[in-house]
């Protein structure tokens, strides 16, 4: 975790989740690609237990890393 931050029922956790493509995911062939995705998690505890878990992360971004949405031209 980059970051982490609690208050009240919620942790907010801020982080970059690196790998190599080497298997399917989502559907999508292995093509040996590094990929670095930053992204956020909300949980939200009761009774000292996981209730509610929200994930917001950059998917956009690791298509372009996979080659499956082309990269912006450079200027």
């Amino acid at each position: 975790a980059e970051e982490t931050v609690a208050a009240g029922d919620k942790v907010v956790t801020r982080f970059i989740w690196t790998g190599t493509h080497r298997g399917n995911f989502l559907g999508i062939p292995a093509t040996g690609r590094r990929v670095s995705v930053p992204g956020v998690v909300i949980d939200r505890l009761h009774a000292g237990k996981m209730a509610e878990s929200r994930i917001l992360m950059d998917t956009f971004g690791l298509m372009q890393q996979l080659g499956i949405i082309p990269a912006p031209a450079s200027s």
